[in-house]
């Protein structure tokens, strides 16, 4: 092997023992490769032996309630089959409004209530057209252009 081959095989098991590890640190975190749970599998289902869930849900309308802390809130997650209420330390997501998406990651402690550590709220994917738009949802080609010459 000459020179030029023995440094493209140097860096290529460089690269190869360093994607290695990053393999290796994510398996060996809490939780690298858990898939989440529903609320009914969570709760009839789950594997026992584990602190650390993921659990997958709706925010349950009417439930949050926001502490004075400001990072403290508790409400009930469900999935349409089954409820259970969540208590959440941390910094609340904008997106946290009722029937959001969220995942919620802890374990339910001895009162039948989920303490979550982390929380992460869905983006909501329904968005609605605005007035004066076509038929089809699209603003027209004309509203576009009334809004640039008479902005509200």
């Amino acid at each position: 092997m000459n020179k030029r081959q023995i440094k493209f095989l140097l860096l290529g098991l460089g690269i190869l023992g360093s994607m290695g590890l990053l393999l290796a640190v994510g398996i060996g975190q809490s939780g690298g490769l858990s898939y989440y749970l529903t609320v009914d599998e969570y709760l009839n289902e789950r594997p026992q032996g584990l602190d650390n869930y993921r659990v997958n849900g709706k925010v349950e309308t009417g439930t949050i309630v926001r502490l004075e802390s400001g990072l403290d809130v508790t409400f009930n997650v469900t999935d349409g089959a089954a409820t259970f209420p969540v208590n959440y330390h941390g910094i609340v997501p904008d997106t946290f409004v009722d029937g959001a998406d969220v995942v919620v990651e802890g374990d339910m402690d001895d009162s039948g209530v989920f303490v979550a550590h982390t929380m992460l709220a869905k983006c909501p994917s329904k968005y609605e057209a605005a007035e004066g738009s076509g038929e089809d949802g699209q603003a027209t080609y004309q509203d576009h252009m009334d809004s640039l010459q008479d902005p509200e």
